[in-house]
């Protein structure tokens, strides 16, 4: 597929909306700015695209193109942020937040922007808010781009996502502060804009889910009790049809006040019940939240064991103070610049950080040379190419937009719902699968997998015809998999949902290779979960200054006359452990190691490599040669064997 280029694709949603550039531009960036992107001389970067989009009420799926590294891994980890606080955990939200101070927001204000309100909803979420500190930090959030916005008027004006999200913010601040009526006059102003945006449906509908709460808060002091019940009950179906979870624990909780008040005493408490025990299943403080609600009002008599459960603690959160944001850029950059990351150059990254032949993430996908040439950026993948490469390198791709023709946005748009569906709406499921038919090729076999996947699940066929399907769908990608070299490969979500399905298929006809299928896709998943944390801890951390300790007792390290292990049990026995401050141990597994030297430039490599720059001082960095992988994978199984099935 070609790819439009962002700055022509701008000028036309602006022509398209009736704009100026001078409108366009207003909150974003300068006028010089956008100009600039429009006749091509300088880029831009995904979330000032996504805002000027907005601003021209035009969708904005477009492929992303990066001013730096560090401008993707700010863009990524604001994705991160929000899974995290989607899932409600508050914690590996903060942590991933207080990374971007680290890269400076990548010098981009709307960055900056999204770290706020991010920030600000973990204060939401945590339960021990100061309504007044966060009513002035989204505020002042908003007022990086709208500084002379009227809460009382806004109704005219072009707003991005995030300002949406951070108008929501205040309104519901201004509830918790008594100016119910301004609150109103927001909510007022959202529902209508949101009525008549071009935004994606997805995106579209979690901002009425978010409006939703704040809203029926309001209608609930009011005590419209009615309305309230319809708002909150109407916006929660809607979270569970997209599987979308972020907003749906609150959703269900106002559901339940709204039944409460309305005198349904018994199904109100059954929807306080869902709610309660599905916060606290993922350990979120919501439960502790809304059980306190309960009882500080006496709504409900609880049972016994509801009562007595344990509390999820509320974690205090320091919230964010707003910076002088002159000194931040409106996320325009120059096309010659060096620096600039296009998704080609990413997945060249990603690869080679993690050591992944060309031949192995691309196994089945495509060819060497083309994958060469994607990555040489003379060559743009597909939207379903894309998303498969970044699946195998562990990247999710929801959090990238990309812009394709109607028929590919017609597949993904399927796609997603057919993923979505539940199994038991059998019509609508069909509806579905014989849309996504009618429109694949024989080319398309990335989406003709994913259909085969939910043609077969879906399916009254007896589980030996299952397992045909998906075992044929799967050698789309893989023709020669071996389910006992599982660790050989690299594997997208589609790959790996075959097997479990395959796994699934087998109980019932041949228990024993359902288990290996079972237990070898948990085994992959354990290894790469592990890896994964293994990386992320030692990002935390920062670079070593002194390896003097490693290098000169290598040999200890060394694979040497069947003696390493006694050798390094003597070694640490003879340690004096008070001269010694070690906060963390590292392993460091490499293959292959025989020499001084093949270690030496194993840490050389660690050194040098950005990814692994951050480790803290008092870290010990033990360096373990493998002289067969294949058997320590193997050894590596039977250690975690009381997990593998």
């Amino acid at each position: 597929m070609s790819v439009r280029n962002a700055g022509k694709t701008i000028r036309e949603a602006r022509i398209k909306a009736g704009l100026t550039q001078e409108q366009l531009s207003e909150g974003v960036c300068s006028v010089l700015s956008l100009s600039r992107i429009e006749n091509g001389s300088a880029g831009v970067s995904p979330v000032t695209f996504q805002a000027l989009m907005a601003h021209a009420g035009a969708p904005c799926e477009v492929y992303p193109i990066f001013a730096s590294r560090t401008d993707f891994d700010c863009f990524y980890t604001l994705n991160r942020a929000r899974f995290y606080l989607g899932s409600w955990q508050l914690s590996q939200a903060y942590e991933e937040l207080n990374k971007l101070e680290e890269w400076n927001f990548a010098d981009n204000k709307l960055y900056y922007q999204e770290y706020l309100y991010l920030n600000g909803q973990i204060q939401v979420c945590s339960g021990c808010a100061d309504h007044h500190a966060l009513y002035d930090l989204f505020s002042s959030a908003l007022h990086i781009t709208r500084p002379e916005i009227d809460y009382s008027d806004f109704h005219h004006l072009l707003l991005s996502i995030v300002e949406i999200e951070l108008l929501i913010g205040v309104a519901q601040e201004l509830l918790y502060l008594g100016k119910s009526d301004l609150c109103y006059n927001i909510c007022s102003q959202i529902a209508s804009y949101l009525a008549n945006a071009e935004i994606d449906y997805l995106k579209k509908d979690s901002l009425y889910a978010q409006y939703a709460i704040v809203y029926t808060k309001y209608l609930l002091e009011m005590k419209d009790y009615n309305e309230a019940l319809s708002i909150a009950d109407s916006n929660r179906h809607k979270m569970v049809q997209n599987s979308d979870d972020s907003a749906l624990l609150e959703l269900t909780f106002l559901t339940s006040l709204g039944y409460y008040y309305t005198g349904e005493i018994e199904t109100a408490y059954t929807y306080f019940k869902n709610t309660f025990y599905a916060a606290h299943s993922i350990e979120s403080c919501y439960a502790t939240i809304c059980r306190n609600y309960v009882l500080s009002r006496h709504l409900f008599s609880l049972d016994d064991y509801l009562a007595q459960m344990d509390d999820i603690p509320l974690i205090i959160f320091p919230i964010k103070k707003a910076i002088n944001t002159s000194d931040l850029t409106d996320g325009t950059y120059d096309f010659f610049s060096p620096d600039i990351l296009t998704i080609g150059r990413l997945i060249h990254d990603l690869r080679t950080e993690q050591s992944i032949s060309q031949i192995v993430l691309c196994q089945g996908l495509c060819s060497k040379s083309k994958l060469s040439k994607i990555e040489n950026d003379t060559l743009q993948p597909d939207i379903f190419l894309t998303e498969a490469l970044l699946q195998r390198l562990g990247r999710s791709e929801r959090g990238f937009t990309f812009w394709g023709s109607e028929r590919e946005s017609k597949i993904y748009e399927l796609k997603f719902k057919l993923m979505h569906t539940p199994k038991y709406q059998i019509d609508t499921v069909s509806l579905h699968l014989s849309q996504l038919g009618s429109v694949l090729t024989q080319k398309d076999v990335l989406p003709k997998q994913l259909f085969d996947l939910s043609y077969a699940i879906n399916s009254t066929l007896s589980s030996q015809e299952k397992i045909k399907i998906l075992s044929n769908a799967l050698s789309y990608t893989l023709p020669d998999f071996d389910i006992h070299l599982i660790y050989n490969y690299r594997l997208s979500w589609a790959e790996l949902s075959l097997l479990t399905n395959i796994a699934i298929n087998y109980q019932s006809i041949d228990p024993n290779k359902s288990i290996l299928y079972f237990g070898e896709s948990k085994f992959y998943e354990s290894i790469d979960v592990a890896l994964k944390n293994a990386f992320d801890s030692i990002e935390k951390h920062k670079t070593i200054t002194e390896i003097s300790f490693l290098e000169n007792h290598t040999n200890n390290f060394i694979a040497e006359n069947g003696e390493t292990l006694k050798k390094l049990q003597q070694k640490f026995e003879t340690l004096d452990s008070s001269k010694f401050d070690i906060s963390s141990i590292c392993f460091v597994v490499e293959d292959e190691l025989y020499l001084k030297s093949d270690i030496e430039n194993v840490i050389r490599k660690y050194e040098i490599s950005d990814k692994y720059k951050k480790i803290i001082n008092n870290s010990l960095i033990i360096i373990l040669p493998i002289l067969s992988k294949k058997d320590f994978l193997k050894y590596f199984k039977i250690k975690v064997g009381e997990y593998y099935v």
